[in-house]
């Protein structure tokens, strides 16, 4: 059977969790299905890693979007927006020329599935219309904007932020009813987007881990050492690192004063990079090839996330190498481990800090709560245990046999007019 795969991002390298669960779902739908891929890519260099998924699929083509960031073209589109129904992240994503690849496959090829991998993507879901889709929701981008909303301090970019999660809110209900089907990736976000549709057509396939790689290796525990793994270009793992650096890592320093962070991930933010300078105790990578070592190596490894959605993979990576976790309840959230037996949970900084020194003093505590936190990896979360829920879901008849969502006639008019595709 063919599949057409609609992706925000070429997954590779799968050097973080969006690339992660995209790679592992592309990996997995490429045994029973012909693959189709069209994804998009912020850089030119990341047009050089299209061989690397090739072996996957029948045909690959990436299109070039603006790059998030200070740059004309990203600064363009924002200000253009400002005067658009859709919000920013699903216009950037929307061309002429992945329009005009996508009819040509459909036009030419026998599609009997169209793969959503994101939200961002949902302009896209007239051009399919006809076929049965799925949408995948790795988030509830809504909440993680609302989230991220909450603690942004700029007064013109909390304005734009809010200007932007009004539209996305209503542009993620829409997109979601355009969809025979989606997936959530944990019970939390498949009830926060049901309520939000007030339809519940959405199955849960949980982020998963290849438990094999990431598994416990042979390196020594160092016994004060701190682990944050995460690329911080984004604002909410760049929110995390700064938060826990100006909240945190003053309140565990003055418990011992040979305490080490790690700190492993591509754009490490100016906060850091000036305190490690000043702080030899903290130590920036930036992006590294391999993340097991510096994970094995560390006595905790730290989630001080604050802001976004969805379930985090490096969580699920570090209690997959049996390390004991520690993380907000947003970095917890939606992972199905039990607080103080296989992952330690705090919120306030001082509890945080407070929790992390116990287990610094009690290693064989941490050792135990890893070794859980291993278990419950394999029981729920290994990419083999839930392949079979996967490939169960896209063979349904329900979801194979395409039955478009009954809304009323003003609902449509609405999203006819955030989804229709302009082409421009």
């Amino acid at each position: 059977m063919n599949l057409l795969f609609l992706s925000t991002e070429n997954p590779y390298p799968v050097d973080g969790g969006h690339h992660l669960r995209t790679f592992y779902v592309l990996k997995l739908l490429a045994k029973r299905y012909n693959i189709y891929f069209v994804g998009f890519a912020q850089d030119r260099e990341e047009f050089k890693y299209t061989p690397f998924i090739k072996p996957f699929c029948v045909s690959v083509d990436m299109f070039p979007v603006a790059k998030t960031g200070f740059n004309l073209r990203f600064l363009w589109l924002g200000v253009k927006n400002l005067f658009q129904k859709q919000p920013l992240i699903a216009r950037r994503y929307f061309t002429r020329r992945a329009c005009s690849r996508i009819e040509e496959i459909i036009r030419d090829t026998n599609i009997d599935i169209v793969h959503v991998d994101m939200l961002a993507l949902g302009m896209y879901a007239r051009l399919f219309r006809d076929l049965p889709a799925v949408l995948t929701n790795h988030n509830v981008e809504s909440l993680r904007l609302f989230r991220w909303l909450k603690h942004e301090k700029n007064t013109w970019k909390k304005l734009f932020l809010n200007l932007q999660y009004k539209k996305l809110k209503t542009f993620e209900r829409l997109t979601c009813l355009a969809f025979e089907h989606c997936i959530a990736v944990s019970e939390t976000d498949k009830l926060y987007l049901a309520k939000l549709c007030q339809r519940d057509h959405f199955s849960i396939i949980a982020n998963g881990v290849d438990s094999d790689y990431f598994a416990p290796i042979e390196i020594e525990t160092q016994k004060k050492r701190l682990i944050w793994v995460g690329g911080m270009t984004g604002p909410y793992n760049a929110d995390a690192v700064n938060f826990f650096l100006r909240e945190i890592w003053p309140r565990v320093t003055r418990f011992s004063d040979d305490i080490i962070l790690d700190i492993v991930g591509a754009g490490p933010t100016l906060p850091a990079l000036s305190m490690a300078k000043k702080d030899n105790r903290i130590k920036i990578y930036g992006f590294v090839e391999d993340i097991r070592p510096f994970v094995q190596r560390a006595a905790l490894f730290i989630a001080p996330i604050r802001s976004g959605s969805g379930t985090k993979l490096k969580v699920l990576n570090a209690m997959s190498q049996a390390k004991a976790v520690i993380a907000t309840s947003v970095a917890a959230e939606g992972i199905e481990a039990t607080d103080g037996q296989e992952i330690i949970i705090a919120d306030d900084p001082a509890e945080f800090s407070s929790k992390m020194i116990y287990l610094l003093q009690n290693p064989a505590m941490a050792e135990r709560i890893g070794l859980k936190a291993r278990e419950v990896i394999l029981k729920k979360y290994d990419w083999t245990v839930l392949a079979d829920d996967m490939y169960k879901l896209y063979e349904r008849k329900s979801v194979l046999n395409y039955n478009p969502v009954s809304i009323t006639r003003k609902k449509w008019q609405q999203k006819k007019q955030l989804l229709t595709p302009q082409h421009k």
